[in-house]
């Protein structure tokens, strides 16, 4: 395998304002029509794949070992980054109807996928990337997927979005790596030649750490001509936090102390109170409304332990009005008091600690059913994952809350602060022992992320648990039990060697009845790396593979 190449400093800059990159892999073009046809092969009008489409074209694992898609992956996801289960082939057959119904229909198809099997809240922080791969020449005639530029971090979108959508076109081989939550739109087909796109998701194993990032590592700087939807676009604020956690930086405010957000608008010499005002005045341009913003989380950042200005508000007054602007639209305003909320510290917990406590049920109810896709955590919990270590006494209080999805989201909160959530470990490792599932697979992403051996044992004992109300088929063939081991094999993936305490139940879990779980628990064996370990798992591979290589009929 080539060596990789990594992202430049300024691709990641890219790639963090607009939620997307496009990459050309250096594979021979020969490839890319083998794969093609293969597909064509492969995936009848009626039948597609699914999961099981790496095995029908197995040459496309050469896409993303390629050294550019390989690079990037590296660069967002870090070393030992996990392969999820979940693949799917993407077609588009010829479509003739009007312009106008064409655009429509392109607006209408705009969205933000769900996760597999069940729902998992959606995260800022780069913790999955998707791989999109086109194995023909994609121009925007056949059908490309569209893509809005900025919307990453969004709880949703409207119509304003969706006018922004862009084809990413280009010849066969032509790759785009998008962050998971981006908004984007299957595109309409409009020649005779079958448009395929295969979509790959990969995960974050690891934090981030010193050393691992491979460019020049300064602080935040936009990149170069700015965001490709200044409109939507979720601002320096959010950008550079994210920016200081994937480069390691000693704090995920790094940047904003440094000066680096510095400008010369108008608000750099106003007072708090009036950035205040300006920041809940809807009449304002929002771009406006979010200089205000970031104006006051940078003297937040850089006054001592807090406390904003001796000219107007307290810190914690200028939290409670930020806080007002938390899960409601423009989506620029709510990130950037979002991640303001977090450069005040400590002063803004008891407010977000409030707000949170009241939260609302997190998944729609549809005639009694919770409807289990992706959804969006509160943002008073991303708030106080932003706060960090000084958030930790609050989250392990909403954690005994009587609300269960604020414990939900108290567990969100923990795990999203890397080892600074260490201290809510024990808590984390009791809320396994829950009957509410929806808490034990918050519990479980969180011990993964935090990166706790000690909780390897108790994962392990999940991979064994089947709880009879956690049976009942929610979405398609899944059920809540088919989540609950998934998060727990994927925490102990996670984990590496550390996971050594689970390699019984993770080989026990290799026969799971969801073909997920077990090929998540395969990774996690690869890992341990023991002797035991490797054994199981190649036999599993073996008893497994497909050979695509065989026609219809005969079957040998």
């Amino acid at each position: 395998m080539s060596e990789p190449i990594a992202l430049s400093d300024e691709q990641a800059r890219r790639f963090l304002v607009d939620g997307y990159l496009r990459l050309v892999p250096s594979v021979p073009d020969e490839l890319h029509e083998q794969i093609r046809a293969r597909l064509d092969e492969a995936v009848p009008s009626e039948d597609n794949p699914g999961n099981n489409v790496l095995a029908a074209a197995p040459e496309m694992r050469h896409i993303f070992r390629s050294p550019e898609v390989r690079g990037a992956l590296l660069s967002l996801l870090g070393p030992d980054y996990l392969e999820h289960p979940h693949r799917y082939c993407h077609v588009q057959d010829q479509v003739d109807e009007p312009d106008g119904d064409y655009r429509q229909r392109l607006a209408d198809n705009c969205h933000q996928d769900s996760y597999t099997p069940l729902a998992r809240p959606r995260q800022h922080l780069v913790r999955f990337a998707r791989v999109m791969y086109y194995p023909q020449d994609t121009p925007v005639e056949r059908g490309p997927t569209h893509v809005i530029g900025g919307t990453q971090l969004n709880r949703s979108l409207d119509a304003a979005d969706r006018s922004h959508a862009v084809p990413i076109d280009g010849p066969a081989g032509t790759v785009a790596i998008t962050h998971f939550d981006v908004g984007h739109a299957a595109g309409i087909n409009r020649t005779p030649q079958r448009r395929f796109m295969v979509k790959f998701i990969f995960m974050r194993a690891q934090a981030p750490a010193p050393g691992e990032w491979s460019g020049d590592g300064h602080e935040w700087r936009e990149p170069a001509g700015g965001a490709a939807e200044p409109e939507l676009a979720p601002g320096a604020l959010a950008s550079s936090h994210l920016w200081d956690w994937l480069r390691a930086a000693p704090s995920r405010y790094a940047s904003l102390r440094a000066g680096a957000l510095a400008n010369d608008d108008e608000w750099s010499s106003r007072t708090v109170k009036r950035a205040q005002e300006a920041a809940l005045d809807p009449a304002l341009p929002a771009r406006e409304r979010v200089a205000a913003i970031e104006a006051i989380a940078a003297r937040g950042a850089i006054a001592a332990q807090g406390a904003i200005a001796a000219q107007s508000a307290t810190a914690a007054g200028a939290a409670r009005d930020l806080a007002q602007l938390l899960n409601h639209r423009p989506e620029p305003v709510r990130t950037a008091a979002l991640y303001a909320l977090g450069a005040i510290g400590e002063p803004a917990v008891a407010a977000l600690e409030e707000m949170l406590s009241q939260c609302q049920p997190l998944l729609r109810s549809e005639n009694g059913t919770l409807q289990e896709k992706a959804y969006n955590i509160d943002d008073a919990a991303h708030a106080l994952a932003a706060v960090g270590e000084p958030a930790v006494p609050a989250l392990l209080r909403l954690l005994r809350s009587a609300n269960p999805w604020a414990r939900v989201s108290a567990a969100f909160a923990l795990g999203e602060m890397d080892a600074a959530g260490a201290g809510g470990v024990d808590a984390l490792i009791d809320a396994l022992d829950s009957e509410d599932h929806h808490l034990v697979r918050a519990a479980a992403d969180a011990l993964g992320g935090i990166g706790s051996g000690e909780a390897a044992g108790p994962l392990g004992a999940l991979l064994e648990l089947d709880r009879p109300d956690w049976q009942a088929k929610t979405r398609a063939h899944w059920c809540p039990r088919d989540q609950v081991r998934m998060n727990a094999a994927t925490a102990l993936a996670r984990l590496g060697p550390a996971a050594q305490a689970a390699e019984h139940q993770l080989v026990a879990a290799l026969d799971d009845s969801c073909g997920q779980v077990s090929s998540t628990a395969l990774d996690a064996l690869r890992r341990l790396d023991s002797a035991a370990a490797v054994d199981a798992a190649f036999g599993a591979l073996e008893a497994s593979r497909w050979d695509p290589s065989l026609p219809a009929i005969p079957r040998f």
